[in-house]
């Protein structure tokens, strides 16, 4: 009985052990998605000024092409 019951305490302490163990890599993984959340977020930002900076910077350029006379010597 007292093997058992010494067993039962070492099973016991191992899966405290291991519960916490995940706690803590959970803990991480958690840290880890919110950064790379916020990360993603700046990027699409970015991501929206560079293409409306691109439509613009396209548009002038066919502005200025189209204002350019044409005629051939």
């Amino acid at each position: 009985m007292l093997a058992e019951f010494t067993e039962m305490r070492k099973q016991y302490a191992f899966l405290l052990a291991e519960f916490t163990e995940m706690r803590k890599q959970s803990s991480i993984l958690r840290k880890q998605y919110a950064f790379l959340l916020a990360k993603s977020t700046e990027m699409r930002k970015q991501s929206s000024i560079l293409r409306k900076k691109s439509v613009i910077l396209t548009s002038r350029e066919f502005d200025l092409a189209s204002s350019i006379p044409t005629t051939y010597v």
